[in-house]
């Protein structure tokens, strides 16, 4: 009989195991995780660097208390992002291990939860047959976005199983595929400005890099709209983004191009296509300058509204993060334990909630690790 047993080895799961055993000394502690060694998933985020969090969360200080606490310094970068000083995503995942051995606290690898039920204390069976029992059980085992790395959706299965219900789930934070043939503009990279336009009306917008695949669109402005990509009710997945346009701005910072290009492209041996490869690379040009049919005000607008009709989002296996998971209203936010079982715990990203690329789904994963390992020492 364990104090607490903590399904999912990662950032959630490992830091709630790791304040809970600071909190309350000599708690019996095991952490059950899928793959072969915890912290896999945290090793490939942020490419390899790990953005810890950011300056824009708003409790990031005691995000970096708690790293400095095991010993992992940080810096900041670029728009708020944080990272190991290091910039090496090992030093995080190699913290919070050593952190969890010289506390005592119990890691079984390739060891898959596959239900969770509860009598007088919790138990959980894994895939194979083996059972463990608990009096507290945190699911912090991730949501469905990025398989490989063991994150399969097991923990909604398991909370549903123990009364809770689940939002619909949908990749996030991954490419965004389109109608349009742009096999062409495949490799190519623009700095823009991305709109995302729902029956006529805008619903998000952000700068940023954009690039373009054989037969979607990424960067990290495009990864953020598909958070807003979703099927309206009564839709389905072969017609529910009918109603999206995704629109780009190639000349965010310049006013008035289309009195300059129509301008200019009238002048004797200007032409409208000359204008466009000095002002965007030669497949983008030769793109808009075939939609235009060289007309100079038409490619005008195309620059600053190169539409495009998404058809989707990537799947599962490319998208960072899951939208939607275990209701919020079904969870006491302030310790992260359910309302409806008592000892039940929830961490990370298996609860709905999902942010922008810059560090805020990590920060959700050591915040919410955090709340729930307090909670837990506090009833044992």
């Amino acid at each position: 009989m364990y104090d607490i047993c903590v399904i999912g080895g990662g950032a959630s799961g490992l830091t709630a195991a790791i304040t809970a055993a600071e909190a309350k000394p000599g708690l019996r502690i095991v952490v059950l995780e899928k793959k072969d060694k915890p912290g896999s998933k945290i090793l490939a985020s942020g490419n390899g660097r790990c953005n810890m969090t950011n300056t824009e969360c708003l409790n990031y200080r005691e995000t970096l208390g708690f790293f400095s606490s095991l010993g992992v310094l940080a810096r900041i970068g670029d728009e708020g992002r944080i990272y190991p000083y290091s910039e090496e995503a090992l030093a995080v995942q190699r913290g919070l291990s050593d952190r969890a051995a010289a506390l005592g606290i119990e890691i079984r690898t390739d060891w898959a939860a596959a239900k969770a039920s509860k009598k007088d204390a919790f138990v959980v069976i894994s895939s194979k047959g083996d059972s463990i029992e608990a009096r507290c059980l945190l699911i912090a085992c991730g949501g469905k976005a990025g398989p490989k790395f063991g994150t399969t959706g097991d923990g909604y299965a398991m909370a549903k199983g123990l009364g809770h219900h689940v939002t619909k789930l949908v990749p996030a934070l991954t490419g965004v595929t389109v109608r349009e043939n742009i096999k062409a503009l495949a490799g190519v990279r623009a700095r823009a400005k991305v709109s995302l336009i729902f029956r006529g009306s805008e619903i998000f917008e952000e700068s940023g890099i954009v690039q373009f695949s054989a037969d979607y669109i990424s960067g990290i402005c495009v990864m953020n709209l598909s958070r807003f990509l979703l099927i309206p009710e009564g839709k389905s997945l072969s017609d529910g983004f009918d109603d999206y346009i995704m629109s780009i701005d190639l000349l965010p910072d310049a006013a008035d191009v289309e009195r300059l290009i129509v301008e200019k492209a009238q002048k004797p041996g200007i032409s409208a296509g000359n204008l466009l490869n000095s002002i965007v690379s030669a497949p983008l040009a030769a793109y808009i300058m075939k939609f235009s049919k060289g007309d100079a005000k038409v490619a005008a607008g195309m620059l600053k509204d190169l539409k495009f009709k998404p058809s989707g989002v990537r799947g599962w296996e490319y998208a960072q993060v899951t939208r939607g998971g275990v209701e919020l209203d079904e969870i006491n936010m302030d310790n992260m334990e359910s309302e409806l079982v008592p000892g039940l715990y929830f961490a990370g990203e298996i609860i709905d909630y999902d942010g922008p690329c810059g560090g805020y789904n990590l920060q959700n994963a050591w915040e919410t690790g955090i709340r729930a390992g307090r909670g837990m020492a506090d009833v044992l």
